[in-house]
């Protein structure tokens, strides 16, 4: 009798929409989707096809804006989240599945993964815009920020599983990092626990909590930088592309040192990997969050279309129509496995260019970068407000830009310049940017500034065609 095969998930939205003009970059996209969309079994569940249905914290803890951003799953996450903290202990530990399993102790010392919890409350937080996620889980939060504390010496935690998965020369990833100290993340992770609860204390709030932890966060900095900071080559620990990626994207790195770190992993990449990535889940997410706020976009759009090993474009290459556990694939791992999905925030978010710049998008910056190959992006995201949109398309000397955003928000829209001189700017065929100002009279638009790379326009909800016309 012949057999059919029916999937079968948590009725999640699928929310949004990207496409490109890489046919590359958009079969990753509907990989990570598929990926993702697998993976909702009433919790996050792990490898489907092993002894491990089950629901591990940090994989998905390192993609949770990616998850967000392509479906609506804020009850998902809430109620993952009282899962989480119904496992919590009376000393504030949390495991590292949960639900518990029975039959095996879940409370493992691995800080980046019990930082999932935090990293999960906050974002629910910040793409949803209900502070009572916040309120919910401020104590069990205060909890877990109590428990590293007395775990810490000097405020460093020297024991964790750190940079899983990480690629090696000799083509094959390793469970437990070799280049990078897992000292190095897991105090990471502890200062991005008491920065979260610092910025839960001030939504609430909690002035002297928010004081409190304020302080805690930067003395965690502090230790941070005086243990793995090298101020004379300007890198962290042993200088791997995760050791300087992590501190740089949650805000460890002094303001001073930041470019200098930023060009060590570019020069990484580009030089001594010819433009591929050396990076297990937590420093792939950190790539992809980083590097496009110091300029360098273009860099993380040259890493993920590689097409050699190790990367998403060598797995496609080799029949891959999920994302699988390690970046070489092998019949010990997973063929399904989210934690490599940290690559949508970065099309959403950088190639498209939406923002969010309150809580709840109830203001939205769209700033895309035009990098690479690309001639044209188009990506939507139905937020709690509405739909956002942004769309994109260029020649040599010209750009289309096309943005909608809801009822009751507002925006800034940053046009790139493209490195074109003498630009005018028009909305829909109306000048609104001559000779280096701002022309007023279209609805809508209500401001102009101009800097280094962009105009930037004020604007309020409503749907705007920006086009750009310059020299070389």
């Amino acid at each position: 009798e012949p057999l059919e095969g029916r999937f079968v998930r948590s009725a999640v939205e699928r929310v949004s929409q990207f496409t490109c003009s890489n046919p590359l970059v958009n079969r990753i996209h509907e990989n990570v989707c598929w990926t993702f969309m697998s993976s909702f079994q009433g919790t996050p569940q792990d490898a489907a096809e092993r002894d491990e249905r089950m629901a591990w914290l940090g994989d998905p803890g390192f993609v949770a804006e990616d998850y967000i951003l392509n479906f609506d799953t804020a009850a998902f996450w809430t109620k993952w989240m009282d899962d989480i903290l119904d496992s919590q202990t009376p000393e504030g530990d949390v495991p590292v599945v949960s639900p518990l399993i029975p039959g095996r102790d879940w409370y493992q010392k691995w800080p980046a993964w019990k930082s999932t919890y935090p990293i999960f409350v906050w974002h629910v937080y910040r793409y949803y815009g209900d502070e009572r996620i916040l309120e919910r889980h401020y104590t069990g939060l205060q909890k877990l920020v109590a428990f590293f504390g007395r775990e810490a010496d000097g405020h460093i935690l020297t024991e964790g599983l750190g940079d899983h998965m990480e690629p090696q020369a000799d083509g094959q990833s390793r469970f437990r990092p070799q280049h990078t100290p897992p000292s190095l993340t897991s105090t990471a992770c502890y200062y991005w626990t008491a920065w979260i609860l610092f910025q839960a204390a001030e939504v609430l709030g909690k002035d002297d909590d928010a004081r409190r932890y304020s302080d805690l966060a930067e003395a965690i900095k502090d230790a941070f930088n005086r243990a793995f900071l090298d101020g004379a080559t300007r890198q962290y620990a042993t200088g791997s592309q995760t050791a300087n990626a992590f501190p740089l994207w949650l805000g460890l790195v002094p303001k001073a040192q930041r470019q200098a770190v930023a060009q060590h992993i570019v020069d990484d990449i580009r030089i001594a990997r010819d433009g591929h990535l050396s990076t297990g889940i937590i420093g792939t997410a950190a790539l992809e969050q980083a590097l496009p706020e110091y300029g360098w976009a273009d860099v993380v759009y040259g890493v993920i279309t590689q097409t050699t090993p190790p990367g998403w474009g060598d797995q496609i290459a080799r029949g891959a129509t999920t994302l699988w556990e390690t970046w070489e694939g092998d019949l010990k791992h997973s063929y399904n496995m989210k934690m490599f999905g940290a690559v949508e925030k970065f099309f959403y978010c950088d190639l498209a260019g939406i923002r969010f710049s309150s809580p709840g998008y109830q203001r939205v910056c769209i700033q895309p970068r035009i990098v690479g190959d690309l001639n044209c992006v188009s990506a939507s995201i139905k937020t709690v407000r509405g739909i956002v949109s942004s769309s994109w398309e260029r020649t040599a000397h010209s750009l289309i830009l096309e943005v909608t955003l809801p009822a009751n928000c507002q925006g800034k829209v940053r046009v790139p310049k493209m490195g074109l001189q003498k630009i005018t700017v028009s909305e829909s065929d109306r000048p609104i940017w001559q000779e280096g100002l701002y022309v007023s009279g279209v609805s809508g638009i209500t401001g102009g500034s101009e800097c280094a790379d962009a105009v930037v326009f004020d604007v309020g909800s409503g749907i705007y065609t920006f086009q750009v016309i310059g020299t070389p």
